[in-house]
């Protein structure tokens, strides 16, 4: 006789699947079932016929099984190992009563995942509890409601089973607020994902903060009764029978723990696995340390943009880091044309890469999950986990927000359970009020983290007193419970001419001042973004006498990635000036087009401002990086409007190339060699170049031109893929790599070519010098007072 296997697979990991359903798998001919179900097995049954369908499609799966098993087959019918099976099960026997010669119809139940939940919180299952599918598709939401209220009043430990529905995206906030009408706010409350699989995270908070957790169908929450407690160890536990020794909560104390700050997370048996308990009596008092092994966070914000966060974030990593702690950056949102390509090919801020750096760890995705690329005044192209996900107006960005700030939790979740310490920076001023409402970058990042800040005010723009005082006092007072303390940055002369100042401050305010941090000099950190670009004045990098190379960057409107020349600004004999005007480029050595994040706008903007014409007739050097190096080619189309609204611009027509903008953008760290062509821009260059490649175009080279380079390796895979041109005389040249004047042996050969051209000294290779995350982690040691910047963030050891 034809046989029907209906199988639960349990919590999804092949170490929980039972005896029988293994037999059951491997005797089936076909399996069939939920496409994501199937993934969670798939060395069970490769090999075997698959049939697969997607969500809401139970009836359809279970007709073609039953077929399938009726001709002769023998089919497994795949299902979780919960309710879903039983509901299969009786769908099964249902519709095979329609058939003439009906299959042998086998239930194989599994491991239920609410059970497996219960094991990963601590066994709150010790006595009555009920189990509500909250997505139960042929029951009606006032039936569901109905049940929970039943459930709540009863006092039963409540297990929300498959919390997620397209149709009522507030079900899971319904049914959290039935619940509320029958216990109180400081219920302990468990959230399971992917119990006991590859991914597991669980989280011990609240009834009142349970929606500060992401929740999705993968979740599972347990909701405690009277009798459910945390313990010291972090175990939600529901003792057998209402055990002695567990007593009535007085008015106002909680059922949490007390002693476990927000956030705290402990490394489970999985590597992948995070735990946290939140205790919301910690919140507004984080300044106490919290025992026992949790990860810890520090956010740094500012009074206005520019004050100097992203260095000193940077700083406070390497600190950390040469203290035997493992340090990881983030930034929750970054609006910046400055961006950085991870290992894996992802896109985030440059700062935050720099910030990796300072803690000696490789860039990764998470540290800064959303990335806006300005391309208009009103809108951006909109990078989430290093994807770029569109381009957005700014009122489509907010209504997108609640779905980027899921992102920010998530990533934030995985770099704390990994890293001992996480330093946040915040964006911008968290004053601006009129922002607020939409805020995913600020202080309620801090409150997600659950640890307090410091406030960075520059007193080099002037009024710093008023900075500070007016940021504190346009908070909410429990914002203002956060700001732990404040940093004066870049200060020159006598910092004793700011005691009175800095008096009137604390006692103003009730916040302590931390420390006035001089200007540095002797090193320098990349800094964040234009913001800081327009402080740079014409002539930078002007180091010493005599005479100098004298290199432009053309400073476009929408330039990115500038700190592809913070390299040449370091060479003693350049001076760097960023060109806004044709009058400029004369008396120039070099001209560099930089990066851009909408090449046919930037084009434009050339003719506006009479450069394009003015760089044609330049009779230097001439050099395009990125979108520089597109700009330098006959034709730029943009066919999918991926960076402006303009389909097509003429390009300067200095190399013989044309560029087509793609839909799919390229982000690579690369490894490339030097063509013969490239040689000839920079003679007797020795070593591998090392860089990075952001871009949304293909360039193809015409005949007379020749490639600059070949790319080598990719994003860690080995490659041969060409890049760049150069003219035939060699007095022009592009490339796509990010970063080509980092590499000290490039750079010498390329600016010696230069020097001999002028009849200057030739220069060798620069030495390596001090790490300067070393020389800035000194800097802040000492001007700030670190032991208590620490101890009153939770950090002290």
């Amino acid at each position: 006789m034809s046989k029907l296997y209906v199988v639960g697979i349990g919590p999804g990991d092949l170490d929980h699947m039972t005896f029988q359903a293994n037999e059951a798998l491997d005797a089936a001919d076909v399996v069939v079932g939920y496409k994501t179900y199937l993934d969670l097995i798939a060395p069970l049954i490769a090999g075997k016929e698959i049939i697969s369908s997607g969500m809401m499609k139970e009836v359809e799966r279970c007709r073609e099984a039953l077929d399938l098993a009726a001709s002769g087959k023998t089919v497994a019918l795949v299902s979780s190992g919960d309710a879903g099976i039983y509901g299969m099960a009786g769908l099964a026997l249902e519709l095979a009563a329609e058939l003439v010669a009906p299959p042998e119809i086998v239930v194989v139940p599994g491991v239920s995942a609410v059970q497996a939940a219960a094991a990963v919180l601590g066994a709150p299952l010790m006595h009555d509890f009920t189990v509500i599918s909250l997505s139960d598709l042929l029951t009606p939401w006032d039936l569901i409601e109905r049940r929970l209220v039943a459930a709540a009043t009863a006092d039963f430990v409540v297990a929300l089973y498959n919390p997620r529905s397209k149709g009522r995206v507030q079900q899971i906030e319904e049914a959290r607020q039935i619940l509320l009408s029958a216990r109180p706010a400081d219920t302990p409350v468990g959230i399971v994902r992917n119990a006991l699989r590859e991914g597991e995270e669980r989280i011990v908070t609240t009834l009142g903060r349970m929606l500060d957790h992401p929740i999705d169908m993968f979740s599972l929450v347990i909701v405690g009764n009277s009798a459910t407690f945390v313990d010291p160890a972090g175990r939600m536990v529901t003792p057998r029978g209402y055990a002695a020794g567990i007593r009535d909560r007085g008015p106002g104390e909680k059922a949490g723990t007390g002693d476990q700050g927000p956030g705290t997370r402990e490394k489970q048996k999985k590597p992948v696995t995070e735990y946290s308990v939140d205790s919301p009596s910690q919140i507004l008092n984080s300044r106490s340390p919290v025992p026992g092994p949790r990860s810890r966070s520090l956010m740094v914000v500012g009074t206005a943009s520019d004050v100097g966060k992203s260095v000193l974030t940077a700083g406070i990593c390497r600190i950390l880091k040469n203290r035997g702690l493992r340090v990881a950056p983030f930034k929750s949102q970054n609006m910046a044309l400055n961006s950085a390509v991870t290992p894996e090919g992802g896109e985030i801020g440059r700062a935050q890469a720099v910030q990796a750096a300072a803690c000696g760890i490789p860039p990764h995705a998470d540290m800064n999950p959303i990335l806006l690329k300005p391309s208009s005044d009103t809108g951006s192209q909109v990078i989430v986990a290093g994807e770029v996900v569109g381009n957005m107006s700014v009122r489509e960005y907010h209504a997108y927000k609640p779905m980027a700030f899921e992102q920010v939790r998530e990533s934030f979740d995985r770099l704390s359970s990994a890293h001992d310490v996480v330093v946040i920076e915040g964006a911008g001023s968290i004053a601006e009020i009129n922002l607020k409402a939409h805020d995913i970058a600020n202080l309620k990042v801090a409150e997600m983290a659950g640890c307090r800040a410091i406030l960075v005010a520059d007193i080099d723009r002037g009024g710093v007193f008023a900075q500070i005082v007016g940021t504190l006092e346009l908070l909410e007072p429990a914002e203002r419970e956060r700001i732990a303390g404040i940093v004066i940055n870049k200060f020159r002369g006598d910092a004793s001419l700011l005691t009175p100042g800095i008096k009137f401050v604390e006692k103003r305010t009730g916040v302590p001042v931390l420390g006035v941090v001089p200007c540095f000099s002797g090193f320098r950190i990349p800094e964040e973004d234009s913001v800081a670009l327009e402080k740079r004045g014409s002539g930078t990098g002007d180091r010493g006498p005599g005479e100098k190379l004298k290199i432009g960057v053309v400073k476009l409107s929408r330039i990115s990635n500038y700190t592809d020349f913070d390299a040449l600004e370091a060479e003693p004999d350049v001076r760097l000036t960023y060109v806004e005007g044709a009058d400029q480029l004369r008396g120039l050595d070099l001209l560099i087009i930089p990066g851009s994040k909408a090449t046919t706008t930037d084009l434009y903007f050339l003719m506006e401002r009479g450069l394009f014409e003015a760089i044609r007739a330049f009779q230097g050097l001439i050099v395009g990086i990125c979108g520089g190096y597109q700009m330098l080619g006959k034709r730029v189309s943009d066919p999918h409007a991926v960076e402006s609204g303009i389909r097509e611009a003429e390009g300067l027509g200095l190399l013989d190339v044309v560029t087509v903008m793609l839909e799919k953008k390229t982000t690579h760290q690369a490894r490339a060699e030097l063509l013969p062509a490239g040689y000839q821009v920079a003679p007797r260059c020795r070593g591998e170049l090392e860089g990075y490649e952001i871009h949304m175009g293909e360039t193809i080279l015409g005949p007379s031109v020749r490639p600059f380079a070949r790319a080598t390796e990719r994003s860690g895979r080995a490659v041969e893929v060409l890049d760049g041109a150069v003219s035939c005389d060699g007095r022009v040249f592009g490339t796509y790599l990010h970063g080509i004047f980092d590499n000290a042996g490039f750079r010498s050969a390329f600016l010696n070519k230069l020097r001999r051209a002028k009849g200057l000294v030739e220069r060798p290779a620069a030495e390596a010098q001090d790490d300067p995350f070393d020389l800035l982690a000194a800097h802040l040691e000492k001007h700030l007072d670190m032991e208590r910047l620490l101890a009153v963030c939770g950090l002290a050891r």
